[in-house]
């Protein structure tokens, strides 16, 4: 299981490297075609259709199609460049500044196939968005843009506004680049020549440091045509030719159609009407040329385009076999996941589970010592009880006795009197008298000692009335005889006893004992002390 899993985590990274390892190619294949945009037009219109089919990442799309026009229209393929704009989804870019960018390069090629009205609208659009996002530099450019579409439709004052005030916003933020633009589309149309002329030394100066060879042979071209303007024939012709030869070595046509138009007009005012009228001819065939193969461009577009459908169709399946891949490796990463999610969890809940557990058994602990502490002093409380009713029984007892004792003394007390009546029955006289006396004195001790024994029955009846109470919430119907045979039975008295003290026999006293025992509902195997003792 556990080669299983590394074996599952190393496809992954190894297919997470080739992806990276593919955008890294098709970002390399980017920058090569933007880098060589001015220098080598011909090799990123090449790049960029290539890095077109390798990639389907929707930015770079953009960027590739964006490239690939600027090229397109470097070269003089006007429409293959608005084809390649319009490819792009216009509507999902916002107003953000690559939408401007495409805004104002279409109103360029728009302008070079001389649908003005067009190209102002266009152009319009693009300098609206770079004043929202205030972006100065692209605003610069717009402005240089619009000089040139004003020069096609020959309106020289619109044309130096604008392009002076590009130049004016391109030397603030010192960017070469578009002040070499500026100074070249400065020299378009006719003007102060001895500043033209440095406008266009500057521009050349600034494009041979950035080997910017498409502007040069423009620069050129330009320059060539200021001589022609001041009849410097030398200088222009000198100029002329740079041009061509930069022109033709990147594959310009357009340029190259300018400067054979230069160098007819250049000749022809010079007097060379020969060489004049050769280079006028080579100016119309490669129009001829340009427009056959603007004609012949359609049908290797068709071509293209279905070309384009045939790898479109291949990438479809590279890339349904790649989500298919994709979606394994996402299963394996899932599986893994939910596997490492389980085995977490079955840890936390073991955890939990040990951690409630031994929480219970805490508080079974401390319960089972609550209740062995709760145990142990209703413990003591029942042994202080069991104490208190032993020595309130014994003092029962004893008092219970000492009754006893007292009515059996008072008993002989009465049989002695009797027994002394009966002998002064026999007595006269003086004798009776004294015999009186002695019984008068013998009734005056029993007095003396009635006094205590009469506290003592008083404490003896206040100690059983909680008995008698007890009783009689059990046992409601109970007689007053009863009661009273109930107190005396849980002194512990016999049969006898109870006699002396109550004045009657024994017998009498069983028979009333069994009376109260069916009064109490009691079976013959209960104690009746027993029972009694308990209430």
């Amino acid at each position: 299981m556990r080669n299983y899993s590394i074996a599952i985590i190393f496809i992954f990274i190894s297919s997470l490297f080739n992806i990276l390892a593919a955008n890294s190619d098709v970002k390399n294949t980017i920058k090569k075609a933007e880098d060589g945009l001015y220098t080598n037009p011909r090799q990123t219109v090449f790049l960029a259709s290539k890095a077109l089919t390798e990639t389907d990442d929707e930015n770079d799309i953009v960027r590739l199609l964006f490239t690939k026009a600027q090229a397109e229209r470097l070269l003089g393929n006007f429409d293959e460049s608005l084809n390649s704009l319009y490819k792009i989804n216009l509507e999902s870019l916002n107003e953000t500044d690559i939408k401007g960018e495409i805004y104002n390069l279409m109103a360029l090629n728009y302008c070079n196939l001389s649908d003005y009205q067009k190209a102002i609208e266009l152009n319009d659009k693009a300098i609206s968005i770079f004043k929202i996002n205030n972006d100065s530099i692209r605003l610069a450019y717009a402005y240089n843009n619009k000089g040139i579409i004003h020069n096609h439709m020959s309106e020289d004052t619109q044309t130096e506004k604008f392009l002076l005030e590009a130049l004016r916003i391109n030397r603030a933020l010192r960017n070469i680049k578009g002040i070499s633009a500026n100074l070249n589309n400065l020299c378009l149309y006719h003007g102060n020549l001895s500043q033209q002329k440095e406008y266009i030394q500057e521009a050349i100066i600034i494009n041979k440091n950035l080997d910017a060879k498409w502007a040069l042979a423009e620069n050129y071209n330009n320059l060539g045509r200021l001589y022609i303007y001041e009849k410097n024939y030398e200088n222009a012709n000198t100029a002329l030719k740079k041009a061509y030869t930069i022109a033709n070595e990147i594959g310009a046509k357009g340029i190259v159609c300018d400067n054979y138009e230069y160098l007819s007009r250049l000749n022809a005012q010079s007097g060379n009407y020969q060489k004049a009228f050769e280079y006028q001819t080579k100016l119309n065939s490669l129009k001829q040329e340009l427009q056959s193969e603007n004609n012949l461009r359609k049908i290797e577009l068709n071509i293209a385009e279905e070309r384009l459908k045939e790898v479109i169709r291949e990438n479809e399946i590279k890339k349904q076999e790649y989500e298919i891949q994709k979606l394994e490796r996402n299963i394996y990463g899932i599986i893994i996941i939910f596997s490492l999610i389980t085995v977490i969890t079955i840890l936390l809940t073991q955890r939990s589970k040990r951690k409630k557990k031994l929480t219970l058994i805490k508080a079974q602990y401390k319960l089972e010592q609550s209740q062995h502490e709760i145990a142990r002093q209703k413990m003591e409380l029942q042994n202080m009880e069991l104490q208190n009713a032993q020595l309130t029984l014994e003092n029962n007892k004893q008092q219970m006795t000492n009754m006893a004792a007292f009515l059996k003394s008072r008993n002989e007390l009465l049989e002695k009197i009797k027994e002394l009546i009966k002998q002064g029955y026999k007595l006269n006289g003086s004798e009776t008298t004294i015999h009186l006396k002695k019984i008068n004195a013998i009734i005056t001790q029993y007095q003396n000692n009635d006094k205590t024994n009469s506290v003592t029955l008083k404490s003896t009846e206040d100690i059983n009335n909680e008995f008698i109470e007890r009783l009689e919430k059990r046992h409601p119907n109970l007689t007053q005889g009863e009661k009273h045979l109930a107190c005396l039975l849980r002194t512990d008295m016999s049969a006898k006893e109870i006699a002396i003290i109550t004045g009657t026999t024994p017998k009498t006293i069983n028979m009333n004992r069994y009376r109260l025992r069916k009064a109490l509902n009691l079976s013959n195997e209960t104690d009746l002390s027993e029972y009694i003792k308990q209430i």
